[in-house]
Order: C-alpha cells, then sequence, then structure tokens
C-alpha cells in the first residue's frame, strides 16, 4: 500500500483525492473539470448554434455574442477550426448575483456604496435612476420595523420639507451617517433591482431597475477574471469544409490538400475527440499533473447533428511567472529541447542585457520533472511533449500539462511490456513521426524522483478515482445521448484498457515500489526512512549505470548530470530486496558468466575499498551466472555516495 506522496504535485493529487469523498458530485467537480458545463446545463436548454468564421482578433472589440462568448476574432495558432471569445454573462451568472453568499453580491453592495458617495465613478447609473429607486426603498424602510425605519422617515421627511433638493443629494452630502441606515440602503437597492427589474407591471421603475442592473453586471465583468480571460474553443467545424459525411480541416489550416483529405472525420469521430481529450486532461490532473482548463462545450451542426467542442484557457501562472512551453526562445535565456534534454542557453561575451547566444547547458531546476514520464507513458500520449516541446510547459520550475489530444489512443494504451524497470520503453514504430518524442528530457531526474509518479499511479488507483472519472464521462455521454454523441461503451473499453495498462506499470515496478516498506531501523513516516529509500533507489540504478554502457553528453555534445545507456540491450538489470532477519539489502544482477565475471571485476575495483566494512560483501553464485552486493542498512549511506550519477560521471568519464 503506497500512502507517502511527496513534493507539491503529489500534495495536489492528495487535496483531490480528499475533496472526492464519497458523493458523486464532489467528484464532478474535484476531478471531471472538462464536464462542469455539461453538467450544468439544463437537459431543455436547445443546443446553441457555432460553426462560423470570424475575422482575426483586432484588440479587445468584440465580433459577435454565441451561447455564453463573447467572440474576439478566429483562433490562428493549431489546425482545428475554432475561435477566441471572452465569457459573456448568463442566467446562472445572475443567480450568482442575487446569492449573498457569493462574491457576485459582495460586488453589488461594494459598487452600490460607491454609488450613494460624494464622487461616484464611472460606470454607474444616472442619478435620475438611484433617486427613484431610493424613494422606493426609503418608503418601504420607514413603514417597516427596521431600526434605521426612522433615519428613513427623517431623511424622507427632510426632503419634503425642502431642506435637501432630493435624498440622493442628501445623502451624498451626509457622509458621516450612521454605517447602518448606509448598510440598509445599500442592501435595499440591491434587492430593488432584483425585485424591479422582475416586475412587469410599472415600466417606469422595470427601466430604472434595469439601469442598475446594467451598471452592476458591467462592473462584475470589468473586475472579475472570469470574464477577462481569454477562451480558446476548439474544433468548431462547419458545413463549408464538410465533404460527405467527412469534416475537414479548413483550407488555410492544412499542410496541404492531402493533409486536409486524410485528416477529415465524421462529426461523431469528431466528438469522440473532444470527449476523449477532455477525459485524458482530466486524469492527467488527477495524476497530480498541474494542467489547463479544458471544458466541454455542447452545440450542432447545422443539420441537427451534436457538436462537440473544446474550451481551453491559457494555465494560470503566479505573480514572478507566467506559463511557457518547452520550445521556448533560447536568445531570451528561456528552457527549451535540445538532444532531447532540456537546456538554457550560456552569456556570451558581448551580449547584451537580456540576450543569451552562449552554448547551451543542461538545465536541472524543474521541480519533479521526473515523476512526469510514466505519468505521461500510461496515458500513452507519444505526442504528450512534441516534436519541439511545444505540448508541455511549465510556471516557474513547475511541470504543467496541457493538449494531450493523442493521450488514450487505442494503439498504444493498449500495449503491454513496452516500459522497463528503469523508466526506459520500447517504440511503438520504427516511424520517428509514430513514437514517443523527447521522453528523454525526464531522464535527468535519479531514479528515486521518478519512482514518485510510480507512486502517483499505486495511489491514485487505491482510491479508485481514476476509474470513477471513466464511469463519470461514461454516464454523461451513454444511452440517453443521439448516437454521434453516445459513447458509453466505448469509454468503458477505454477504461478497460487503461486499468489494464495501469495494473502493468505497476506489476513491472512492484519490487522497486517495495522499497517503501523497507525497514531501515527508523520511522517508516519520518524524512530519514524517506531519505534512505531514495538512496537505496538510486544506489540501485547507480549499479546499473556503473555496470551498463553509458554517455556522458548527448549527440550534440551537451554534458549530462545523469549518465544514459547507450544500448538499451546491453543494460544490466539490477534487482534490490532485502533479507529476513538481518534486514541487510541484497543487489543482485544476473547474466552469462563472462558478463557477470566483468561485473564483479568492475565493481571490486571500483567499491573495493569499502569492501568488508560493516559487512558490506560482493559475491558471485555458484554457478558464475549471478553477482551479488550485500549492503548492511548502516552502510546505505556510504555505498550510496559511491554510486551517485556524479561519482559515475568521474570514474567512467
Amino acid at each position: 500500500m503506497v500512502t507517502q506522496v511527496q513534493g507539491a504535485s503529489g500534495q495536489l493529487q492528495t487535496n483531490l483525492l480528499a475533496r472526492i469523498g464519497n458523493q458523486f458530485q464532489n467528484f464532478a467537480a474535484a476531478i471531471g473539470q472538462g464536464l462542469s458545463r455539461v453538467l450544468a446545463r439544463a437537459q431543455d436548454d436547445p443546443a446553441p448554434q457555432f460553426g462560423r468564421r470570424y475575422a482575426p482578433v483586432n484588440g479587445n472589440a468584440f465580433q459577435g455574442s454565441v451561447a455564453g462568448y463573447r467572440v474576439m476574432g478566429d483562433k490562428a495558432k493549431g489546425v482545428e477550426p475554432g475561435f477566441i471569445a471572452k465569457r459573456d454573462w448568463t442566467p446562472g451568472d445572475s443567480v450568482k448575483l442575487q446569492n449573498p453568499q457569493h462574491k457576485f453580491h459582495q460586488d453589488a453592495l461594494r459598487m452600490t456604496e460607491e454609488w450613494l458617495g460624494q464622487q461616484p465613478p464611472q460606470g454607474a447609473p444616472g442619478d435620475q435612476a438611484l433617486q427613484a429607486m431610493l424613494n422606493q426603498v426609503l418608503t418601504s424602510l420607514s413603514e417597516s420595523d427596521s431600526p434605521h425605519a426612522e433615519n428613513a422617515r427623517e431623511l424622507l421627511q427632510s426632503v419634503k420639507d425642502g431642506d435637501a433638493p432630493d435624498v440622493l443629494a442628501s445623502l451624498r452630502a451626509d457622509q458621516d451617517r450612521d454605517p447602518g441606515f448606509t448598510n440598509a440602503l445599500v442592501s435595499g437597492l440591491v434587492q430593488e433591482a432584483f425585485a424591479g427589474s422582475a416586475q412587469t407591471a410599472d415600466g417606469t421603475r422595470a427601466g430604472h431597475a434595469n439601469e442598475m442592473m446594467d451598471s452592476l453586471r458591467h462592473g462584475i465583468m470589468e473586475t472579475q477574471p472570469k470574464f477577462n480571460k481569454n477562451h480558446y474553443i476548439k474544433l468548431d467545424y462547419y458545413e463549408a469544409d464538410k465533404s460527405g459525411d467527412r469534416y475537414q480541416i479548413p483550407s488555410d489550416k492544412a499542410k496541404n490538400a492531402l493533409h486536409r483529405w486524410f485528416t477529415g472525420a465524421t462529426a461523431k469521430d469528431r466528438n469522440e475527440g473532444a470527449v476523449r481529450e477532455a477525459l485524458a486532461n482530466d486524469l492527467m490532473r488527477s495524476l497530480g499533473i498541474q494542467s489547463q482548463k479544458l471544458k466541454i462545450v455542447e452545440g450542432e451542426y447545422a443539420d441537427g447533428t451534436p457538436k462537440l467542442m473544446l474550451d481551453g484557457t491559457h494555465v494560470d501562472g503566479t505573480d514572478e511567472h507566467s506559463f511557457s512551453d518547452f520550445d521556448g526562445k533560447p536568445l531570451r535565456g528561456e528552457r527549451y529541447l535540445k538532444d532531447g534534454v532540456l537546456v538554457r542557453n550560456t552569456k556570451a561575451q558581448g551580449d547584451a542585457n537580456g540576450v543569451y547566444s552562449g552554448p547551451p547547458t543542461l538545465d536541472s531546476s524543474m521541480k519533479e520533472l521526473g515523476r512526469n514520464k510514466i505519468l505521461l507513458l500510461l496515458m500513452a500520449d507519444r505526442d504528450a511533449l512534441g516534436s519541439k516541446g511545444g505540448n508541455k510547459g511549465y510556471v516557474g520550475d513547475t511541470f504543467v500539462g496541457i493538449d494531450p489530444g493523442h493521450a488514450l489512443e487505442g494503439g498504444l494504451l493498449g500495449r503491454r511490456g513496452d516500459i522497463n524497470s528503469d523508466f526506459s520503453f520500447k517504440q511503438p514504430s520504427i516511424l520517428p513521426g509514430q513514437g514517443y518524442k523527447n521522453f528523454s528530457m525526464f531522464d535527468q531526474s535519479p531514479l528515486s524522483e521518478k519512482m514518485e509518479g510510480v507512486r502517483q499511479i499505486a495511489r491514485l488507483k487505491e482510491s479508485g478515482a481514476d476509474s470513477q472519472l471513466f464511469d463519470l464521462y461514461a454516464q454523461q455521454f451513454g444511452d440517453q445521448r443521439p448516437d454521434s454523441a453516445n459513447f458509453g461503451q466505448h469509454i468503458q473499453g477505454i477504461k478497460a484498457q487503461y486499468e489494464g495498462r495501469r495494473d502493468d506499470i505497476l506489476q513491472i515496478f512492484q519490487e522497486r515500489l517495495a522499497v517503501d516498506d523497507f525497514d531501515f531501523g527508523v520511522p517508516n513516516t519520518g524524512i530519514e526512512h524517506t531519505n534512505l529509500r531514495d538512496i537505496s533507489l538510486n544506489l540501485l540504478d547507480g549499479l546499473e549505470k556503473l555496470t551498463s554502457p553509458t554517455t556522458a553528453k548527448t549527440d550534440g555534445g551537451i554534458p549530462l548530470r545523469h549518465p544514459q545507456i547507450t544500448d538499451p540491450s546491453k543494460r544490466k538489470e539490477w534487482h534490490i530486496r532485502q533479507e529476513a532477519g538481518t534486514n541487510d539489502l541484497l543487489f543482485t544482477c544476473s547474466g552469462s558468466k563472462s558478463d557477470v565475471a566483468k561485473m564483479n571485476k568492475a565493481l571490486q575495483s571500483y567499491l573495493g575499498p569499502l569492501m568488508g566494512q560493516g559487512g558490506t560483501a560482493l559475491t558471485t553464485s555458484p554457478n558464475g551466472k549471478e553477482v551479488s552486493l550485500r549492503v548492511p542498512v548502516g552502510m546505505v549511506p556510504h555505498i550510496g555516495a559511491m554510486l551517485t550519477s556524479t561519482s559515475i560521471l568521474n570514474h567512467k568519464h
């Protein structure tokens, strides 16, 4: 049983799982982000029409409004048709505005109080509307049993006696009035805006109330981030690009005519791609990978066929850092992929401020980078990074997942035994474009860090949250949907493939995962246990790197932090277990007699000074086909120090 999850991403997953509880809707809110609009949409709402091309984005100008979006223009990047927009005000937002506990309502109270000040801000309703509504509120208040009824009567009487021109002017002149009275007036005005705009008997009253409601909506939309983020809606295919029953990418987005023709797909296939990508994005998040928000948008084609699209937003950054992908700008000193590793350019003599034109060096500052390798391999996302790193990125030093468009595809998801216990893998195709691209980026991380990803998988299986996510999507896109949006059985098929791949991975790493439960003679919940666990795993990896053919540089000559095995077929796979009774750690490797003799000689030469100390021993089996290194728990730090990546690089290269 895996109970320990480290780091910020581990904490993200722990928090998500804690929020799931046992309630289905809580689970949807915590994990199923892609379905949030689907779950919220009323069943009898008409499906909105999309399928229109727009002009390029022109500043903040809006070109139209459709289904809760204010359209800014055509989506220029990517091959899928779509548009860029900001969220529009919806009936759901009006409900939030009337909820006293919601931030929209609190904003409404704040703005209304500012409108009663001596210098009301721009965007306030006209004085005539405020004056009329105040009279309505004051009259109701004066006739009530409120503790502020007397204040209301006095104010109305002062205007009637001519001591003030009107109630609004009197209020603005008296900024020392009782705060409780002010709060009562502000609350009354907001309630009158709701009530007055909802009634139809008095047109003048409705006009004033609607004017205030417009000001409230405008003010909230100006200040709330929800309404100011860019949304990138993709997969908005339309009839102009339809040939037979297949929707093709627009001509201006296709590489050529053949690309356009062979990427054509039916409406059902397009919808399946949208659902699968949203599911993959939610699964990526449940695995502890920080990811963009991606939601399914429901619409329909001109012939009434359901159309499922995706709404994505930019990844939220921090005060200091915004999101960047791994296809960075070298001259700016940004991270970028070269020779399959992350690098940054160095400063060259004569470079201007902010310019980096010197030779690239390995960048190893990303936090918990290695743990993500097995998670993306689990999802069988061959294009997870893209050919240049543009499909994933980072905020500061934190890995961020975007665009899982090829994840959970059946051909790769159904593979078993393609991943090795050192996180290397067998490519699915001899064609570079059909295989995993740039996954070596994760290998400049220690084995202990990569194992964090395996722990994440085990923890998620233990919770059942990953399987529930598939069930949730299957329920939402099941038999109640038309055929072109009915994927219940298909999703259950993907789930079965995913669970098979997940269990296969856990079986491959079972031996190494068991190190978590070794008895190191210290409490197994403390940092000392974690440190000894990680040293043991990295010691295991060090034995493999010491006895296998390795390289210290990329093909382009970039020095590595962790040596890499040059020929996977010549890798010497070591095993680890803890001996009952003594608690000694036993590291073993099998091979031919000649290979074992070579390994034994290399280890004797390198570790010779430590052999015999504290019970450490190097032996070979009677048949000469297995070499064994015995390391008592007390010697783990000492042997581990000899087998770090730095030590091996210095020794071998």
